[in-house]
């Protein structure tokens, strides 16, 4: 089992920079396959468990939501249905909704009137 990461001290930061790399990497070259295709990417393992605004699981969310064709839903349900530990689960819960709405605004700021 992997320490948790500190976020603190260079070797944290740099392993933190090294797993968004991978994710990213693993986003683009999954959204270029057919959507029969689309295999999820391997579930985060450096949560702290603490409710951190910048949560790997809300980033793991966002990445299906991506594969997924920005479906929130299904992405919050895939998540979800991974996480045993109710106040993770609610916190989640939570936050992923915040961000669908916080795009939602977005979008409808950009549409014409």
């Amino acid at each position: 089992m992997r320490a948790p990461l500190c976020f603190s001290c260079q070797r944290c930061l740099l392993g933190r920079a090294t797993i968004q790399l991978a994710a990213a990497f693993q986003a683009r070259h999954l959204a270029n396959k057919d959507a029969s295709d689309i295999v999820l990417p391997p579930e985060p393992t450096t949560c702290c468990m603490s409710g951190c605004p910048n949560c790997v699981w809300v980033e793991y969310a966002q990445t299906v939501a991506k594969l997924l064709g920005n479906n929130d839903e299904r992405a919050r349900e895939i998540v979800l249905a991974k996480i045993k530990d109710p106040n993770l689960r609610m916190f989640l819960s939570m936050e992923l909704s915040n961000l669908k709405q916080l795009r939602e605004a977005e979008e409808a700021k950009k549409k014409p009137k």
